[in-house]
């Protein structure tokens, strides 16, 4: 993978860990409508991931500079369309291994409260506990993402966390706060020196 090709998709991967904890933050503290929004746009985003980085380096080769990758993205991102079934067809010809059939009613909630942004006069009910399945579902596709595609938000405050450094915003901790399923992904090598002095190298493993 190409520094065009890591970039790229590594600033689409900090922007779905952003939205998955900002999403968090707000379920969890009872603001369900404005959560869908983002933990769907987080979900979303992380299925695009594993769909574009299949053909990253050949979009990297026949584009001249970053932005005309970005574009190049964009384009191919919005391609895929926003219909939930649809989006798990492909994950699962894609990934043969990784069924995600089972989150298709979860994913349809999500994205049935996202269009409630706009006028709709319909009743709809939500439970809570589904957040779980949610955070199942984020961090198995999530466990999918190429490790060159390099360290996302939420890698790196599972580095603080493992070395009980706290956060620089305490936001941060909503990523884990009654989440079962939060870790770490395979990445790049890097090496960390910690408050004690010492060099400590990570890979998510």
């Amino acid at each position: 993978m190409d520094s065009k090709s890591y970039l790229s998709l590594n600033s689409w991967l900090q922007k779905a860990d952003s939205n998955y904890i900002e999403g968090r933050l707000l379920w969890l503290n009872w603001l369900v409508d404005g959560s869908c929004n983002l933990l769907w746009l987080a979900c979303e985003q992380m299925i695009k991931i594993l769909l574009l980085q299949e053909k990253i380096d050949t979009y990297s080769a026949e584009s001249t500079n970053m932005d005309e990758l970005h574009k190049v993205l964009d384009k191919k991102g919005k391609k895929l369309g926003h219909d939930v079934g649809k989006l798990i067809a492909k994950i699962n010809a894609e990934y043969p291994e990784l069924d995600i059939t089972k989150y298709k009613t979860t994913l349809e909630k999500l994205q049935e409260y996202f269009y409630r942004r706009y006028v709709i006069n319909k009743g709809s009910s939500i439970s809570m506990n589904m957040l779980n399945e949610v955070d199942e579902f984020y961090f198995l596709l999530r466990s999918k993402i190429y490790s060159d595609v390099g360290l996302g938000t939420i890698d790196e405050i599972f580095i603080q966390k493992k070395h009980n450094r706290g956060h620089f915003l305490p936001a941060f901790s909503y990523s884990y706060l009654h989440n079962k399923s939060f870790r770490s992904r395979k990445h790049r090598s890097i090496n960390q020196m910690g408050p004690d002095g010492k060099v400590y190298m990570e890979n998510g493993e």
